[in-house]
């Protein structure tokens, strides 16, 4: 018997094809040096002569491409309201925004991991700040309850003062923010299941105990190199940051486990009134560092979606962050959003080839401190 569909807001622009950074910056010839050794250090083999920037407009066009030559039921295509500087500033110094909006029309590296603005990059990040925002109001005004982001560039590792990790504006933190300010929720819940850990959105509510943020990512040194499980937030916020650090490699049953181990539990603790994802697509094995499939994504958005319409009448936002091979975004957002639209997940499929899982030393245990975090977070938040 075929599901109801449900109807699921796509946010899109293609204004955001316009950030478009490539080739080296050649006034930092030590920024330069540094970006090839961390290029070599996660792909290996990489022609650096030839090689372009990851964060590349394909990467939207694949996922749209895909969505509209095998159309979904129940999809509404939606158009982002740009952000505002107030909406920004919620998260953003002042002074950082007013130096990004100066970037406007320039081609710059920001750090030393390649981040980097194109003409069109500032026009692009607003957008992306935006589409989370637009998002949220919709599913306020009960337009629908459950939302996915097609955006660039990424956010989770835009910090308040500082571009990194290709992120110019924390896209999430903006959303969460707006949610908590301007929309009334007062405990709103994240979960970035990226694989780089998302160390803008910590520093931005490491204090704040209205806002929980789980993150899974593979385990330092891998880039950021943070996101250890003794960061736990501080001041009012301690326990309200909840770190699962993995080996590489790590596969579908991997993330399906911190989706039962840790994020329920503590989503049922918390009570959010809002779930937001944080919804890197760079663990499809595709992308050469884990063993996940797109079968792994649908399963963790059906438990997603099970748990938001427990807890909070559904309300259920995903915003796009890394992910870098084009066949992987496509499969895995097509998957996500098929299901956002009602349909349950095919049976269990298991990865590409054979992951690790969790390791021993990196186990994810319904009992250990990150759990115990959860205890100091009232209902009240």
């Amino acid at each position: 018997m075929k599901a109801m569909a449900a109807t699921v807001l796509v946010y899109y622009d293609t204004r955001m094809l316009g950030h478009n950074p490539h080739g080296w910056d050649p006034s930092h010839p030590a920024w330069t040096e540094a970006v090839k050794a961390m290029i070599n250090l996660q792909y290996p083999g990489s022609n650096l002569e030839t090689y372009s920037h990851p964060e590349r407009p394909e990467r939207l066009t694949a996922i749209v491409d895909r969505l509209m030559l095998e159309p979904i039921e129940g999809v509404r295509w939606m158009l982002p309201t740009a952000v505002t500087t107030s909406q920004l500033e919620r998260v953003h110094d002042k002074t950082y925004v007013s130096h990004i909006e100066s970037l406007r029309g320039d081609s710059c590296w920001l750090s030393k991991d390649t981040t980097a603005v194109s003409p069109g990059s500032v026009e692009a990040a607003c957008l992306a700040a935006g589409a989370g925002i637009s998002a949220v109001e919709a599913i306020t005004a009960g337009e629908a309850r459950r939302a996915f982001c097609v955006l660039r560039p990424p956010g989770h590792h835009a910090h308040s003062d500082h571009a990194s990790g290709f992120c110019l504006y924390n896209n999430l933190a903006v959303t969460a923010a707006h949610a908590r300010e301007s929309l009334g929720y007062q405990r709103v819940m994240i979960w970035d299941w990226d694989m780089h850990h998302g160390n803008g959105t910590q520093e931005i509510f490491y204090s704040d105990p209205s806002v929980l943020v789980i993150d899974s990512h593979c385990a330092a040194p891998f880039y950021p190199g943070s996101g250890l499980e003794s960061e736990r937030g501080e001041g009012a916020g301690i326990g309200s940051q909840i770190n699962v650090p993995m080996p590489l490699g790590i596969d579908n049953a991997a993330l399906l486990r911190v989706f039962d181990e840790v994020v329920e539990p503590a989503a049922r603790k918390f009570q959010p009134d809002i779930l937001l994802v944080s919804s890197g697509f760079d663990c499809h094995y595709l992308d050469m560092t884990c063993t996940m499939n797109e079968s792994g994504f649908a399963m963790l958005t059906q438990r997603m979606i099970d748990l938001a319409d427990e807890l909070c009448d559904g309300r259920l936002v995903l915003l796009l962050e890394g992910g870098y091979n084009a066949q992987a975004l496509a499969d895995s957002a097509h998957a996500v959003v098929r299901v956002l639209a009602g349909n349950r997940p095919v049976d269990f499929q298991g990865t590409h080839k054979k992951g690790q899982g969790l390791s021993s030393n990196a186990k994810v245990r319904s009992e250990n401190a990150n759990m115990n975090q959860v205890a100091s977070i009232s209902k009240s938040g």
